[in-house]
């Protein structure tokens, strides 16, 4: 059975990247998480998954404009429900130290230094500082920063995330010095999974919410699965 991992915590039924979403997927029993990191004006690390407020919140802004006060003080929930007003926009530390300690990582560095310079360095000190980099694995569609992460940090598991249907997926992941692969779900076949196998890397592919999608899935052999809707598979 693939791994259940709750896609920005519980996005399909509670705000995305905020703590209620999260703590839901949790309750829900997954195996892991996936979320989304940028960094604040004022070098703050945070959980979002737009490079702005204006989706998710009440607010407007790029968030490397922003300051840490003025993203907290935001609304995160309400564009979703009015029974989520209030939620706020979690720092990545507050997340971490959340996380229940068999729930396993899997954070998405939405930019590397090409739009925050160093960002790759103050990650890794993070995650050791929190005692989780042995289960954390960082994935972003920024190759670069991935290869920069692995010269600073050999033993930080890392996840090549693809949308396109790529001629060497695998060839391109072992150059980066990857242990996964996450591509976009309709990608992904038998062989797809296969070849990936073969060469020593997992698949986790996103973002597989319908009941079709999950079974092709899991008839592909993946080894995880990013869903916004983790009780569909936990519950199926």
């Amino acid at each position: 059975m693939p791994q259940v991992i709750g896609h920005r915590g519980a996005a399909g039924t509670h705000p995305e990247n905020t703590m209620v979403s999260f703590r839901k997927a949790f309750e829900l029993g997954v195996d892991g998480i996936e979320f989304d990191v940028h960094r604040t004006a004022d070098g703050h690390l945070v959980v979002m998954h737009d490079p702005t407020v204006d989706r998710t919140t009440n607010g407007s802004g790029l968030i490397l404009m922003m300051t840490l006060e003025q993203i907290r003080a935001l609304d995160a929930g309400s564009w979703m429900s009015p029974a989520f007003a209030g939620e706020r926009v979690p720092t990545l530390q507050e997340l971490l130290r959340a996380a229940p300690p068999d729930v396993r990582l899997y954070l998405e560095l939405k930019a590397g230094s090409v739009h925050y310079p160093g960002i790759e360095q103050q990650l890794v000190d993070t995650l050791k500082a929190e005692g989780v980099l042995e289960r954390t694995q960082v994935s972003s569609f920024d190759h670069r920063a991935l290869v920069k992460l692995k010269e600073i940090c050999p033993e930080l598991p890392l996840g090549m995330l693809t949308t396109c249907n790529l001629v060497d997926p695998v060839g391109m992941a072992l150059a980066i010095g990857c242990e996964a692969i996450h591509p976009m779900w309709p990608w992904v076949t038998p062989e797809y999974v296969e070849a990936a196998h073969a060469a020593g890397l997992k698949v986790n592919c996103w973002a597989v919410n319908e009941p079709l999608a999950i079974a092709l899935m899991r008839n592909a052999g993946v080894d995880g699965i990013i869903t916004d809707f983790p009780e569909r598979i936990i519950n199926g």
